[in-house]
């Protein structure tokens, strides 16, 4: 990426709901994280909270014919949710197909050949995942491709790192934040000074998470918490984030 600003980074955060129990404390501390990271990283950060299903959609379609873009689109959405998408404040499913789609090819002409990048912080069922004992191991995957002209599928350049896998919930805690966004804004930001991949960087939020340990409470009982990232990609080029070193004088 070399414009500046890289483009833009757009915050959802969904902490009231009509019912005032499911208010989700802490996840100021998730914005304020996401924030501060994406501004060093050179990205307009605009910040949206309280939005209902409908508002999530329009803001979709809005910020797709946006004038601003640049190099990449950044799009973080915290809220509730289950396997089919996440929660307006007005506690109704916005699923994912109705978050993405409008970035694709055929309707954000502007990010073609782009990266789109979304980071979702929600459960994704009622489930708790339970303890194994593994070995170790990591991996990578290159794709590359290089020529003069050609064309791609309307669905390449994508981006999405699920909070959770389906069928399971997302943990956050009330004093310091979600564990997914929190390990991922330490972890981007330990990257991007290492020109490391977001792939390569999202496997290490991935290992960190997977090991967390903590205890929830549900039904008046104690439950072990555990917990794993799942992203999914279709992004053809290696993505790196790097502050821009002359931000400042521009």
């Amino acid at each position: 990426m070399d414009s500046y600003p890289r483009g833009l980074c757009v915050i959802i955060n969904n902490e009231n709901f009509k019912d005032p129990k499911r208010k989700r404390n802490g996840s100021q501390k998730d914005v304020e994280r996401l924030k501060d990271l994406f501004k060093d990283l050179g990205f307009l950060v605009e910040i949206k909270k309280d939005q209902t299903t409908y508002e999530i959609k329009q803001l979709m379609i809005d910020y797709s014919k946006d004038r601003r873009h640049a190099d990449c689109f950044v799009c973080c959405v915290m809220s509730h949710g289950d396997e089919t998408g996440v929660e307006g404040c007005d506690e109704l499913i916005c699923p994912l197909n109705d978050i993405t789609p409008p970035f694709d090819g055929d309707n954000c002409p502007a990010l073609i050949g782009k990266p789109k990048v979304f980071f979702i912080q929600a459960c994704r069922g009622h489930e708790m995942q339970s303890e194994v004992l593994v070995e170790d191991g990591s991996g990578s995957s290159r794709i590359q491709k290089s020529g003069k002209i050609y064309t791609i599928a309307k669905d390449s350049d994508f981006l999405i790192a699920m909070s959770t896998v389906e069928g399971y919930v997302a943990i956050r805690s009330e004093y310091s934040g979600s564990w997914f966004i929190q390990s991922l804004c330490k972890h981007l930001k330990d990257g991007s000074k290492r020109d490391q991949d977001i792939l390569s960087i999202l496997t290490k939020v991935n290992d960190e998470v997977s090991k967390k340990e903590g205890i929830i409470i549900k039904d008046k009982k104690k439950i072990d918490a555990k917990m794993t990232p799942q992203p999914l990609f279709t992004l053809r080029k290696l993505l790196v984030f790097r502050a821009p070193k002359d931000a400042a004088s521009k």
